[in-house]
């Protein structure tokens, strides 16, 4: 029994070793200072009914870009927030992102006892930005994600 316990720590230790450096991999072109676009203006909302989950946003940036995003996905949880005002902060160029495959999400809620939800925005499994909105409404009650589309 002991040789048996052995080989399975072992075997997890490799397996969360290899996950680690995977992880490593997949993000190593992040950098704390490279070029961020930051939205001027954004507005967004949240509904989700026991699984279904549905996030729509707006938004807009310096440069004059305007780019919606339609995310549909999983959530357990009943509720709606309406519209409430935020802010996107991206690290490529949202030029790019228009009709961008590849495109997943992650929300959940802001935070205990505040109106809102956050967004974490990925391509190709890759970190590429957040997103925060808050006002009146009902929050996120568990983290869910799913797929969606820059228009």
């Amino acid at each position: 029994m002991p040789e048996q316990t052995q080989f399975r720590a072992l075997d997890t230790h490799n397996a969360m070793t290899r996950h680690y450096v995977e992880q490593a991999a997949r993000y190593a072109d992040l950098k704390t200072d490279a070029q961020t676009w930051t939205s001027t203006s954004a507005t967004g909302s949240c509904a989700y009914v026991f699984v279904y989950l549905n996030v729509d946003l707006s938004m807009t940036f310096a440069n004059g870009v305007s780019l919606s995003f339609d995310g549909k996905g999983m959530v357990v949880g009943l509720g709606a927030t309406g519209a409430m005002g935020g802010q996107v902060v991206l690290n490529v160029d949202p030029n790019t992102l228009r009709g961008a495959s590849g495109i997943t999400f992650q929300a959940s809620s802001i935070g205990v006892g505040v109106g809102g939800f956050q967004v974490t925005f990925y391509k190709d499994h890759g970190y590429i930005g957040h997103a925060e909105f808050v006002g009146a409404g009902v929050q996120l009650g568990t983290p869910g994600g799913g797929w969606g589309e820059f228009k």
